[in-house]
Parts: structure tokens; C-alpha cells; sequence
């Protein structure tokens, strides 16, 4: 309960705000410290998903792309170590993020950038030693449609996705991860995306809109706060390369 971000201090420069239980339960501060800032409704869908894909005996790994200092993929390896159920289907966990600065976020450029040892360093303070678990907790790091490009070329080389999580907050990181790995989610799968009822990640939905459209999916969202929703794979669908669309101008507004 250590306060939060005020917004109209460049990169979370003090004084700050005092806590407010309401923003964080739905993810709508930045909190100075702590491991995420996805908010509690986002933790407890993330812990349902993951754990319905082990009830399900959905084989395939945990994604997440846009990770900042960690929190919701340490839970995942969390699950992963404690739950009896998972133990029977060893998943990879794979961290997609720059960990580092991402252009786009102006001001707040510096407080949002999260260097690769301080994540590994998180999941430490968490008991979870990222050099024990070199096996199944892998750190991709770097812009997203760079780092995809490695799964497209090589996609019979890694597993199928149980759970993909995208917090990207922009049309072409959106685009970049769903054109790469929607492929490797097998029906049954779940799909979280972080931000796409967001009013300031507006181009968010509009990629929905598009990717839906281009390749006739028909699966509907589930709102799961006011910015974040998921959805069920119902129907596998070959990913056509050549609908990528140009995005348009950046429109975050935060």
C-alpha cells in the first residue's frame, strides 16, 4: 500500500498519490513498487486461466508479452510449482518484453522500463530462481516484431500456447504477437488481451476488429474489467500473413 503514480509527474516522480483500494483491484493506478500493475481482477482471471487449462489437460506453454517487473508471470511459475495438477503438464514460460525503454510512452518512458535482471531479480524475491528453472523460464528480449519472427520461421520448434497474454498497448505490438502465435494455440486455449476496453489504448480494439474480420473468427470477448478482456479458442484458423495492415498513428493518450 505504498501510494501510487501521479500521472501528471513525469516517470512516477514523487509526491505521490495516496493508495486507493478501488483503482488497484481493477488495475487503474501504477503502483510505485510492487511486482505488477494489471490489478487484482486481472491476477485472479490470469490464476483461472492457467488453472483451467490444467483441469482441461490443454497441453502448450504460458505467453506473455509485455511482462514489466514480472508479478503476473512469477504467479504462473508459482502455479506451476504448487498446483498438483499442473505437475502432470510441465509447461514452458516464456517472458516476451525490451526490458528496457520502450519508444511510445513519452514522459514515462523511464519508470515503465524494466531491465532483464531486475525481473529475474523479482522472481528471486519471490523464491522462484530463474537459473534453476533455465529448462522451462525463458527471457525473449526485445521489441516484439523482432522477436516473433523467430517462432514464425521456426514454429515446429516450440510448443503450442496454453495461455497467451498481450499487453501491448499499441495496434502493431497486437498485431506483431497474434499474427506470430495465434497459430500455436490449440482450441481450448485461452487469450487474454490487457488493454483492449482501455479508452487510451483505443487502436487496440481496432485491431480486434480487423483480425477478426480478415480471418472470420468466432469468438467474442469476455470483459474482464474495465479495460481487459479474454476469450476461448473455439475454432483453429490458419493465420494469413498477407492481411497484416499498415497501423494507424500512435493515439495513446496517457
Amino acid at each position: 500500500n505504498a501510494g501510487r503514480c501521479n500521472w501528471a509527474n513525469a516517470a512516477c516522480a514523487p509526491p505521490h498519490s495516496p493508495y486507493d483500494e478501488t483503482l488497484r483491484r481493477f488495475g487503474d493506478d501504477w503502483p510505485t513498487s510492487g511486482f505488477t500493475m494489471i490489478g487484482k481482477e486481472r491476477l485472479a482471471n490470469f490464476w483461472s486461466a492457467i488453472n483451467e487449462v490444467n483441469r482441461n489437460g490443454i497441453k502448450g506453454a504460458i505467453c506473455e508479452f509485455g511482462v514489466w517487473r514480472g508479478g503476473a508471470m512469477i504467479l504462473a511459475a508459482a502455479i506451476q510449482e504448487d498446483d498438483d495438477s499442473s505437475r502432470s503438464i510441465q509447461r514452458d514460460l516464456y517472458l516476451f518484453d525490451a526490458f528496457g525503454t520502450i519508444p511510445g510512452y513519452g514522459r514515462h518512458e523511464s519508470f515503465l522500463a524494466v531491465s532483464l535482471e531486475q525481473v529475474k531479480d523479482n522472481f528471486r524475491q519471490l523464491g522462484i530462481d530463474p537459473d534453476k528453472n533455465k529448462e522451462r523460464l525463458h527471457f525473449v528480449k526485445g521489441m516484439f516484431q523482432d522477436t516473433v519472427q523467430t517462432w514464425i520461421d521456426n514454429r515446429s520448434d516450440y510448443p503450442p500456447v496454453a495461455v497467451l497474454r498481450v499487453d501491448g498497448n499499441f495496434y502493431e505490438s497486437y498485431q506483431d504477437v497474434m499474427y506470430a502465435m495465434y497459430e500455436n494455440v490449440p482450441v481450448g486455449g485461452i487469450i487474454i488481451f490487457d488493454d483492449i476496453y482501455h479508452p487510451h489504448y483505443k487502436p487496440v480494439m481496432q485491431f480486434w476488429k480487423d483480425f477478426k474480420q480478415d480471418h472470420g473468427l468466432i469468438e467474442e470477448l469476455v470483459q474482464i474489467d474495465g479495460g481487459s478482456a479474454w476469450f476461448r479458442k473455439r475454432k483453429s484458423v490458419r493465420v494469413d500473413q498477407s492481411k497484416k495492415r499498415t497501423p494507424p498513428p500512435n493515439t495513446n493518450t496517457r
